[in-house]
């Protein structure tokens, strides 16, 4: 009874009205954080290797994105500039300077905001799914991405339009997917979690 009356809840998008609704979600949405878990499977390895985080985003171009267990490294996207840092030190990367830092920023915050789905010039982009779940599988049509990924899997949940997981599978074979939970939207983000120190 109560599957009955959840389908009941469901709407049936077509994929223009999929695209369209992520979209304008997107272009509303200035911030966003949430906690994240990755799972990575490594095509040589029968085991997983599992991490957790804190994500956060705010508009137009930052990007904070830090794992806090097993171990601890922050990737933080300012404008042009990226900032990296691990227990053994840290490093600045000027996005411009790096043709391959530059594609992969771009796709993350591509990812984060599910504006991918229209990417037409840097995938093959396909739309399935029924009801509130979704997904976006993109195939990178030229490198530094296509060297590096088979396909790309975006994950949403149309009662908000929104991301919930990514699933990224390698040239090798190896698959990382991270699943992200306690989304909030445009709620207030410190500005100092985006400095670059």
């Amino acid at each position: 009874m109560l599957l009955s009356v959840s389908a009941s809840f469901a709407q049936n998008y077509t994929v223009a009205q999929v695209r369209q609704r992520i979209n304008a979600a997107a272009s509303k949405m200035n911030t966003m954080q949430c906690d994240f878990v990755q799972t990575k499977s490594l095509k040589m390895l029968k085991s997983k290797m599992v991490s957790h985080g804190r994500m956060l985003y705010s508009k137009p171009n930052k990007l904070r994105w830090e794992y806090t267990a097993p171990y601890h490294y922050i990737f933080i996207l300012n404008g042009q500039t990226v900032w990296m840092k691990n227990t053994q030190g840290s490093s600045k990367i000027d996005v411009a300077q790096s043709k391959m830092f530059k594609e992969i920023t771009r796709i993350m915050m591509s990812s984060v905001l599910g504006t991918c789905v229209s990417n037409n010039r840097d995938f093959a982009v396909s739309l399935n799914g029924q009801g509130n779940n979704w997904k976006a599988i993109l195939v990178p049509k030229k490198s530094p991405l296509k060297q590096m990924f088979k396909t790309i899997t975006i994950y949403f949940d149309m009662r908000k339009s929104e991301v919930y997981g990514v699933k990224m599978i390698d040239k090798n074979g190896d698959a990382t997917s991270i699943v992200l939970k306690n989304v909030e939207i445009n709620t207030p983000v410190n500005a100092k979690n985006f400095s670059i120190h």
